[in-house]
């Protein structure tokens, strides 16, 4: 039998526990459901609250196509959550607008309702424009399931990317061909994209195709086609008004089988070969950044080859790093086994040195031609103007005296200029590939690659005096250059390392015998001019 002490001691350890249980449900309450309310028979005073937001609040370069959602900390009452679907007067409790809520963008539809009635969308009518901030309302109509009303929230907004195909005037232009024979491909889809926009043009009967009224930025490009496999190239815009050429894509047939990938990496200056050059692909052309393909990498041996085995059919970038030197970019491809994959690297330069490395296929005869700022002092002893046209044949050999200009090959491995000043700027000539006499020209077809033909510029000079123009000429088809396409068609490229970065330029798929390549000045950088012509006299390179 309980004494009237048990019994009181009883009832106040019941109490105390009871007291407990309640004080814990309610601080769990506080942060969750309201049915942890209603288990106590208790009511839910806690107003909702906006989790996240999609696009979030203060973004950028948001998709003129997106939708708009909130999401809520807990279920919210479905018929509370409403927008306008007939014109753009700010009602209902979900609204969106570019003008602080004088009037709203309208919707579609209703707001659809997802994640157990926390998440709504709203789609808008039509695209949201260009360049535009958008503010998100929530008005306290919104409820949760037990009539709570959510406190008023506005947004700072997010911001919509502007219309990259319509504002500028940059273009993007380039070729395909098949893989097979290197003749042209028509009908290739070109998908391309930025920020989430896409777009499409298609090649024409000659495999070429252009892109236009692009602005800054960069940009995807993917190819697609039947009976080829589907591939994709990065390309950049360093302005509104850039125009450039990528390289032309030499697109896989569906037949084509996983190989390996193999070749020789060699120093841009001697020639030699370079060892322990870390070396990895990443699917798709020029692309340099993002995942590389998986257990596809390697290191050089000690004669400075490569191989990569088994790789899938594609086109792929590889990267190749090694301390002391710059890092290297160069497009690969496997369909079966590729061989003579080769790349050069340049070691790292002194501050305002640049290299220009030119490489091609074949056994040809391609000469690199610089045209460089003038100074006051350039060449004052003759006075000609040819001084500022840097090629094989301008030799000279002292401080004193006018520039050689009679093509001499007495010392064809060294172009010197600004003999007169003082530092000097060197411009040399390191390498020199002539057809069929130097051994690093492989000869025959293919693959089998020349050069590379290599000038370096000790020091870069201020741009006041103008800026350097590099040329690429056939001299093997310095005749019959008009009709020529030996440039386009023998995998003609020119690799520029400077302050620490290497840069890529592919050639155009055009007829002629004179490729000019770049403009370059230590205040706006490279500018790519992509231009192909004809020229059979060496001396008048420098008017194009």
């Amino acid at each position: 039998m309980f004494t009237s002490k048990k019994i009181t001691l009883y009832f106040s350890t019941v109490l105390i526990l009871s007291a407990v249980f309640i004080s814990t449900c309610s601080e769990t309450s506080e942060y969750g459901d309201a049915s942890d309310y209603e288990k106590l028979g208790a009511a839910d005073t806690i107003s909702p609250i906006v989790s996240s937001l999609s696009p979030s609040d203060n973004s950028s370069d948001v998709a003129i196509a997106s939708t708009i959602a909130v999401t809520f900390n807990e279920a919210i009452s479905t018929g509370t959550v409403t927008t306008n679907t007939s014109d753009t007067t700010c009602s209902g409790s979900f609204q969106i607008s570019s003008d602080n809520f004088s009037s709203c963008i309208k919707m579609s539809a209703v707001p659809s309702v997802s994640n157990d009635d926390k998440t709504f969308t709203l789609t808008p009518a039509e695209s949201l424009s260009t360049r535009t901030t958008y503010k998100i309302k929530l008005t306290s109509s919104v409820t949760d399931a037990n009539g709570v009303a959510l406190e008023s929230y506005t947004t700072n907004g997010f911001i919509t990317y502007y219309d990259r195909f319509t504002s500028g005037s940059g273009v993007i232009s380039g070729a395909t061909i098949k893989q097979s024979d290197s003749s042209a491909l028509e009908n290739v889809s070109v998908v391309y994209n930025i920020g989430g926009y896409t777009k499409t043009v298609t090649s024409d009967s000659n495999g070429d195709y252009g892109i236009y009224a692009l602005t800054e930025g960069s940009y995807t490009l993917n190819y697609s086609i039947s009976g080829y496999n589907d591939d994709t190239q990065s390309a950049a815009l360093s302005s509104d008004t850039d125009n450039i050429t990528v390289a032309t894509l030499a697109m896989l047939s569906t037949s084509c089988s996983s190989g390996n990938i193999s070749g020789t990496i060699k120093d841009a200056v001697t020639g030699s070969a370079v060892s322990g050059v870390s070396l990895s692909i990443r699917s798709g052309l020029n692309v340099r950044t993002g995942s590389t393909v998986s257990g596809q990498s390697t290191t050089t041996a000690a004669n400075g080859t490569y191989t990569l085995s088994s790789v899938d059919a594609g086109n792929f970038t590889a990267e190749a790093s090694k301390t002391g030197y710059i890092t290297s970019y160069f497009n690969t491809s496997s369909c079966g086994n590729v061989s003579n994959q080769d790349a050069n690297m340049s070691e790292t330069l002194p501050e305002g040195a640049m290299r220009i490395v030119l490489t091609w296929n074949g056994k040809l005869d391609f000469d690199s031609h610089l045209e460089i700022p003038v100074i006051d002092a350039q060449d004052p002893a003759s006075g000609n103007t040819d001084s500022t046209h840097l090629w094989y044949g301008v030799d000279q050999t002292s401080t004193t005296g006018a520039m050689n200009l009679t093509g001499s090959s007495t010392v064809m491995y060294h172009l010197y200029t600004d003999l007169y000043s003082s530092p000097k700027d060197y411009v040399t000539i390191d390498q020199d590939n002539l057809e069929g006499i130097v051994a690093t020209c492989t000869g025959g077809s293919g693959n089998d690659q020349c050069g590379p033909e290599t000038v370096t510029i000790s020091k870069v000079r201020d741009n006041t005096n103008g800026s350097y123009r590099f040329h690429v000429h056939n001299i093997t088809h310095i005749s019959t250059g008009a009709s020529s396409t030996a440039l386009a068609d023998n995998g003609t490229f020119v690799q520029v390392f400077y302050d620490d970065v290497s840069y890529n330029f592919d050639v155009p798929k055009r007829t002629g015998n004179l490729w000019t390549v770049f403009d370059f000045d230590n205040v706006t950088g490279f500018t790519q001019v992509n231009t192909m012509s004809n020229e059979s006299t060496v001396r008048s390179i420098d008017n194009h």
